[in-house]
């Protein structure tokens, strides 16, 4: 994922989606995910790489994809698939278990549990262009804030100094959730090309110029869970970029 806008290019978020224009409205992006638990978590990921693309056309995603979690999941076997919307109604209006998803899901060997679904607002994105096979690795935070608007700026400021200090393959997103017992809280996301790069950021986080702004995020917000993940893009719309 490169940060810079290109014309004609899928610009999401999972770090991912701008705000966009609907009409004459401002509409934001909106994103879902499935939580699957599974004893075959191999034979799930090659089902939704092999049927990303037909079910997130069948919903009219812009972008799908899923991850495979390295630290911090909730339970064992545990797999997030996810779909980002070009805005909330798009989102919410999808029929879930279309003609299409039903045909999908008889392809399914494995056997898993949907073990939670939650819908998000993306409040904060860095352009990017995604393409079906691209991998990319995260570091997402579940974080409680009284005040999201100095939250999601302070994430800024974090974002404009990686810039200057070596790391502009590095993205910034915040999403907000809808759903679940985290309605209400963030989740700030750190994502990378590859799994170094990731650690690489997270290293420079002990440097001058992070600590002092992570510092200043100390005073208004409280992490609640973190964890680490490596995905893929399954989906890429053509035409549903946000710029």
């Amino acid at each position: 994922m490169h940060k810079e806008e290109k014309v004609g290019s899928v610009g999401i978020a999972f770090g991912l989606m701008l705000t966009m224009i609907v009409g004459q409205t401002w509409a934001r992006p909106a994103m879902t995910v499935l939580t699957i638990n599974t004893k075959d978590p191999m034979s799930y990921m090659q089902w939704v790489k092999g049927s990303g693309a037909v079910i997130g056309e069948s919903i009219d995603a812009a972008v799908g994809g899923v991850c495979l979690p390295s630290a911090g999941y909730y339970g064992p076997g545990e797999i997030y698939y996810w779909n980002l919307f070009a805005d909330h109604a798009t989102a919410l209006g999808a029929e879930q278990y279309n003609p299409t998803v039903m045909g999908e899901l008889k392809k399914l060997k494995a056997e898993r549990v949907v073990s939670r679904g939650d819908a998000y607002s993306v409040l904060m994105a860095e352009p990017g262009d995604y393409a079906v096979g691209e991998t990319f690795s995260n570091w997402n935070i579940v974080v409680s804030t009284g005040d999201p608007a100095k939250y999601v700026n302070e994430v800024k400021r974090m974002s404009a100094a990686a810039d200057e200090n070596g790391f502009s393959d590095i993205s910034f997103t915040i999403y907000q959730y809808l759903t679940g017992e985290n309605a209400g809280k963030l989740m700030a996301v750190i994502q990378a090309p590859n799994g170094n790069r990731l650690g690489a950021m997270l290293d420079a986080l002990e440097t001058e110029w992070a600590s002092t702004i992570l510092g200043d995020m100390a005073k208004i917000r409280r992490y609640d869970h973190g964890f680490t993940m490596n995905c893929e893009v399954v989906h890429a719309a053509e035409g549903k970029s946000p710029e």
